[in-house]
């Protein structure tokens, strides 16, 4: 997973200015229009890569930009944002009016239309997103530009970027992906909650996956989580799940590799001193035998070995 991240401060003297614009946010030199700001001047930016997804985090001090018919004819970037407002406030103008947003709130955005955006001193996520993804998905996604959601719509989105942020860091290119297929789930809940769009066959099986994966998160330590009982939780029938999952690696499969990476992370912390037995059962394995089984399957080596390794590396460290 790609991460960057960048940060400046200080006085806000031209030429540094542009060389921050380049530096921390290298498509917001080419894709806006930005006004130098005056006086003190901070950013802190973090840019990450989730599958197809761009997640950017930044805190700084207050800022306008303008994306011009111009700059949308000259880059080609036609991608769809969805910016979440943590702190501070903003506002802006679209062809079709002007939006307003403070903390805990979304911003829906085209990246293919004009508009000017202006900001406190604020914390801001921005996720951009492939528009033939997203149209994939949402067959109509016109007139969503410049759209505030806040309150209790909002909120499942808020929260799970705010989670992801502390997760992001350690995460590997595999996790990051996943992640994002999550963070899609959350934006086409949040889409359908508009009641302004339509939504695909396939963009509802996408939204049932992330629904699901959270279910098997809080439940895998259950021995008895099978196919039957996810679907009475999700409420949907066995073929409706079977289909969600057709194209990855099917759902037991899934169920079986969140609790392997619970086990490797017991496996590898010192501080833990139960039995390899114990951490297999504690996973939700109903037998150990099935445990080594499929932890030598993905992993390559046995649990103790596994177990052995990472402490010798990490008492190394």
């Amino acid at each position: 997973m790609r991460f960057q991240t960048f940060t400046t401060q200080g006085v806000a003297l031209k030429e540094r200015y542009e060389a921050w614009r380049e530096r921390a946010w290298p498509s917001m030199a080419k894709m806006m229009q930005t006004d130098k700001p005056s006086g003190e001047f901070y950013s802190h930016i973090r840019s990450y890569q989730l599958g197809s997804m761009v997640l950017q985090e930044a805190r700084m001090t207050g800022q306008t930009y303008t994306r011009t018919s111009q700059l949308i004819r000259s880059d080609g970037m036609d991608g769809i944002s969805l910016g979440v407002s943590l702190a501070g406030r903003v506002h802006g103008e679209t062809a079709v009016g002007s939006y307003k947003a403070g903390p805990n709130s979304v911003l829906f955005g085209d990246l293919s239309a004009p508009y000017t955006h202006n900001s406190t001193n604020a914390h801001y996520v921005t996720l951009v997103f492939n528009r033939k993804d997203i149209q994939r998905l949402v067959p109509r996604i016109d007139g969503l530009h410049g759209l505030v959601m806040a309150g209790k719509d909002a909120a499942p989105v808020v929260r799970q970027v705010t989670s992801l942020l502390q997760q992001l860091p350690d995460a590997s290119d595999e996790t990051g992906a996943h992640l994002g297929d999550g963070l899609t789930g959350a934006f086409l809940s949040l889409l359908n909650s508009t009641g302004t769009v339509s939504l695909s066959e396939e963009a509802h099986l996408s939204r049932l996956r992330t629904e699901v994966r959270w279910i098997i998160q809080q439940r895998f330590r259950e021995a008895d989580l099978d196919v039957a009982r996810i679907a009475a939780m999700s409420k949907v029938s066995r073929a409706t799940l079977y289909r969600a999952f057709s194209d990855g690696e099917g759902i037991s499969a899934y169920v079986t590799r969140v609790r392997l990476q619970m086990a490797t992370a017991a496996l590898a912390d010192p501080g833990d001193v139960r039995l390899i037995s114990e951490i297999a059962l504690s996973v939700g394995f109903d037998q150990v035998c099935n445990f080594n089984r499929a932890f030598r399957r993905i992993y390559g080596c046995t649990p103790r070995d596994w177990r052995h390794h990472s402490r010798t590396i990490g008492a190394a460290a």
